[in-house]
């Protein structure tokens, strides 16, 4: 019997990466990202509203807790043991019924705004919809997560066909796209894309890449033509009518669904980090903050940042309003912890937390601001070692330090949740000394 070659072997633990078959354990990622997840009972469906459902879990038109609290319990049994729907029936059924929820009911509007509304999570159709939402978002959230720590190996993912018997027009035209694994793509188009999409993706070799991209296009029916252009992204604004909020959605993307839910984790975990640090002695809090600034995940950070912000910079010359490229390639702001302040030095700059945040607009606002990793790592050691002013109109802090040879110039502002957050880095020909410098500290005191 031929061994399989090392290429082989890889796009087959890809394929199965994503997979959760009946009977098989649930890769650790999967059951994580579910875990983490906070009851949140609501009315509606547009009540928890896109990235919100990275962590908050919720089912339309159940506004008790403890009837929320059973969904939960259920989904997770059936993503650690590997339940098929009917199996999830069964068990909601046993548990829904001692509480009066299995079957029509009348469910008033915890806010008011809306009428009574006849809720009947029994419905096959209705049951199906949260089982099903919950388990891909679920596998999709974990496969990004792999995705993150194994693509050295797997540098691409490839948009799959989807499984369904009737095809969306839209996911079919995406079929066949390889991207990196970074690619801004990926922030609104890692699926699942809508109710009940079976679209997936696959991550691959660059040998892998290199061959789908040599096969001959075609238009015969049921072909696939591989492609490294990402597909060109039209969106449509929707209106959330419980919230007011305005969302550009790409075009054969359901509402609610344009986000990554791997991202979306990210974001919530930045924040649990940061708070982590700020409960860490400086001493440990330095040693934990040089290894996730010399990790692979910071790097990816900053070329996502930095992609984004050339894609953002490509609009604007195209002439687009600021407000419209927001809507096309927004930023995610999710918080990367990059510095933690003394205890007594965040007490003079006005914040009651010491961990010191980056976002990717920090980093990507500016293309002739994308430095190189090694620059965005040195924020610790600027805050230990620089010469730092606070400006007297707005708390704003500067932070001045030569880095190998070039003077270098961070500016920190206060931010949600009572800490400071990067807002620019920038380097300045004149040397700390010069012109612009003075200008910029004309207002300020200095605080070390």
């Amino acid at each position: 019997m031929m061994r399989p070659t090392r290429r082989q072997v890889l796009g087959l633990i890809a394929a199965l990466a994503g997979t959760i078959k009946r009977g098989m354990a649930a890769p650790p990622e999967v059951l994580s990202f579910f875990r983490d997840k906070s009851l949140t009972p609501k009315f509606s469906w547009l009540d928890v509203w896109g990235e919100e459902h990275a962590h908050a879990f919720t089912v339309a038109g159940v506004t008790e807790a403890k009837v929320l609290a059973q969904f939960q319990a259920s989904i997770d049994k059936a993503i650690v043991e590997g339940w098929g729907f009917e199996h999830f029936r069964e068990e909601m059924q046993k548990r829904l019924s001692p509480l009066g929820w299995w079957g029509p009911r009348q469910v008033e509007d915890p806010e008011g705004r809306w009428r009574t509304k006849a809720v009947d999570v029994s419905m096959p159709r209705r049951l199906q919809t949260t089982f099903w939402a919950n388990m891909r978002s679920a596998r999709a959230a974990g496969q990004w997560d792999r995705a993150q720590r194994t693509k050295r190996a797997l540098p691409y993912l490839l948009y799959v066909r989807s499984v369904s018997e009737r095809k969306r027009p839209e996911h079919v035209r995406w079929v066949g796209t390889i991207l990196p694994v970074d690619h801004p793509f990926w922030s609104s188009h890692f699926p699942p894309n809508g109710w009940g999409c079976k679209c997936s993706v696959r991550q691959i070799t660059a040998a892998e890449h290199d061959d789908y991209l040599s096969r001959p296009a075609s238009d015969a029916p049921g072909s696939i033509s591989y492609t490294d252009e990402p597909p060109p992204t039209v969106t449509r604004t929707f209106v959330n009518r419980r919230t007011g909020e305005r969302a550009e959605v790409p075009v054969g993307i359901d509402p609610g669904w344009q986000t990554n839910p791997g991202i979306g984790r990210g974001r919530t975990l930045g924040r649990i980090l940061a708070d982590q640090v700020d409960a860490t002695p400086l001493d440990l809090a330095r040693g934990r903050i040089e290894r996730l600034t010399d990790s692979e995940g910071f790097r990816s950070f900053l070329w996502r940042a930095q992609e984004q912000g050339a894609r953002r910079a490509a609009l604007m010359a195209e002439g687009k309003a600021i407000a419209e490229v927001d809507q096309i390639a927004p930023w995610s702001h999710t918080p990367f912890v990059v510095a933690r302040l003394p205890d007594e030095l965040a007490g003079a700059a006005g914040v009651a937390r010491p961990a010191v945040t980056l976002t990717d607009a920090a980093v990507g606002h500016a293309p002739a601001h994308h430095y190189p990793d090694w620059v965005w790592s040195s924020v610790q050691a600027m805050l230990d070692a620089g010469a730092i002013h606070r400006r007297r109109r707005d708390g704003r802090i500067f932070v001045l330090k030569e880095i190998a040879g070039r003077a270098f110039v961070l500016v920190l502002a206060p931010v949600p949740g009572d800490r400071l957050g990067v807002i620019t880095m920038f380097s300045t020909r004149e040397g700390l000394d010069g012109a612009y410098v003075r200008r910029t500290l004309a207002d300020t005191d200095r605080v070390k």
